[in-house]
């Protein structure tokens, strides 16, 4: 099971605000901001499983949007989401749903392709949000949008479900459990109940493809460990219990490589960093480092093929 974390700690304070829009919420696919001149803090824990994403966040007061920028990504999960601690409520409003405030011990489901907006107002804030993909659990999420007036979950079915995701998020990578699909299911069985859909529909939901939710954690994957000196194809694929054949296949039916939509990321990434004024201390060498650009020289050549000019014009724009 694949595993990161983030923090804005990790990050100078005059970096965090841009950490926050560049790295979680870009994850996310969310928009992010805070209050008026206040340094925000973010930490969040996440366990990618087939077909689902296990995120526990810990931050300041913060303003989370999806709006039609963030709703092009096609992303159309359903989201469990779960206030497991702590003293402050939260609100949260998707349209076609409603407006639900929820406080520590209660949660809400909600559908990732509608807008909405998650106001964190508390000095400190928690969520758990549990994702599935749609096509894992398509049944299941008809009979929601069919049936279901208030999305409040079930108080005893959030709770062991919150229990269990949050046992997975505390494992370390040398202990977390090899049977990911056992876990997977498990998930499930407790999202039904969660929800109060019938049992029958989380069986059939375990029949589902995963193929479009393991690329999906995939790609997070890469964006997050972008800096991570390990990265590589054979990495990725232990992370996330597959042969590096099967990730190499999966980017190839997308029609590019591994290797250069990793190349795409690392050169967008740079761009970005040159033109932004929290970076303009840092050297060219210094950000094409920590980038994973090993190779001064290549990463100069395959800058200017990428953009048509030299990483040294992007600094002066």
């Amino acid at each position: 099971m694949a595993f990161f974390s983030f923090s804005t700690r990790d990050y100078p304070e005059v970096q965090r605000l841009e950490a926050a829009q560049d790295v979680y919420a870009a994850v996310a696919n969310i928009a992010v901001s805070t209050p008026r001149d206040m340094v925000p803090f973010v930490e969040t824990r996440v366990r990618l499983l087939p077909g689902i994403t296990i995120a526990l966040t810990q931050s300041s007061p913060l303003l989370v949007q999806r709006r039609e920028a963030q709703l092009q990504d096609g992303n159309d999960d359903v989201a469990l989401l779960i206030n497991p601690t702590g003293q402050n409520s939260w609100l949260t409003e998707l349209a076609g749903v409603g407006e639900v405030q929820c406080a520590p011990g209660t949660g809400c489901f909600g559908f990732n392709d509608r807008p909405g907006d998650i106001v964190f107002a508390g000095t400190t804030n928690w969520m758990l949000n549990i994702t599935f993909s749609r096509a894992l659990i398509g049944e299941m999420t008809a009979d929601l949008e069919r049936r279901y007036k208030t999305p409040r979950l079930a108080r005893e079915g959030h709770a062991l479900l919150a229990g269990t995701a949050l046992e997975l998020l505390r494992l370390s990578e040398e202990d977390a459990p090899l049977d990911v699909l056992q876990c997977s299911n498990q998930l499930l069985d407790l999202a039904a109940l969660a929800v109060g859909a019938p049992r029958d529909m989380a069986v059939l939901a375990r029949q589902r493809g995963l193929k479009q939710a393991r690329m999906r954690a995939l790609k997070a994957d890469l964006l997050v460990n972008l800096h991570h000196e390990k990265l590589s194809l054979s990495w990725v694929a232990a992370r996330h219990g597959v042969s590096p054949g099967y990730v190499r296949a999966m980017f190839e039916q997308e029609g590019t490589s591994f290797t250069d939509y990793l190349l795409e990321l690392r050169l967008q990434r740079a761009l970005h960093c040159l033109r932004s004024p929290v970076h303009v201390a840092r050297s060219i060498t210094e950000i094409a480092y920590s980038l994973g650009f090993n190779n001064l020289s290549w990463f100069y050549r395959a800058f200017k093929r990428r953009f048509g000019f030299p990483p040294g014009e992007a600094r002066e724009a």
